[in-house]
């Protein structure tokens, strides 16, 4: 199932509604990242199957408020590649009376995206490049190499790194 901007906003309103009416005192922020962070903040007109948000190590009280959101992805520096400093540089979405949404910059993403480089990660690249701070997107790079946990996904990132250099930085300088 594909969700379009309006199904998630629908979705996060949804989570909204049940925060305030049995979880009010609940401290409940999300920063969104990936294709479903493009979509919620107006900068890619596609469909996404899930949620990519970052793992805030949300309590177990709040799992019912979790499955609206169903597929998701909980992101960590374990298994994806993010930004050391992503929150300083998040954009709020408002909207929401009982929760915190904010999506990664548009640098914040491009430098997670360099870690699978897929089809579709680069279309967004190319789609996010658009209009970006280049000394931004060089410092989220760095801050996203040196929180990568695993060697072999640093290697792989690396490697990745060069070919969006190759074929996106070149284009812009």
């Amino acid at each position: 199932m594909s969700r379009t901007s309006e199904d998630l906003l629908f979705d996060l309103k949804l989570v909204d509604n049940l925060v305030g009416s049995s979880f009010a005192d609940a401290d409940m922020t999300f920063y969104f990242a990936g294709g479903s962070a493009c979509i919620l903040a107006g900068w890619i007109d596609r469909t996404t199957r899930d949620f990519d948000f970052v793992d805030l190590g949300y309590s177990s009280k709040l799992s019912k408020v979790l499955k609206l959101l169903e597929p998701y992805d909980l992101l960590t520096n374990y298994f994806a590649a993010i930004p050391k400093n992503y929150m300083g540089r998040a954009i709020k979405i408002e909207g929401f009376r009982y929760i915190s949404v904010y999506v990664f910059s548009r640098e914040d993403i491009i430098a997670s995206k360099i870690d699978r480089m897929s089809d579709k990660d680069i279309e967004d690249i190319r789609l996010l490049m658009v209009d970006i701070n280049i000394e931004t997107l060089e410092k989220c790079i760095q801050e996203t190499l040196d929180n990568i946990v695993y060697a072999d996904r640093r290697g792989r990132y690396e490697l990745n790194l060069v070919n969006f250099r190759h074929m996106f930085i070149r284009e812009t300088v």
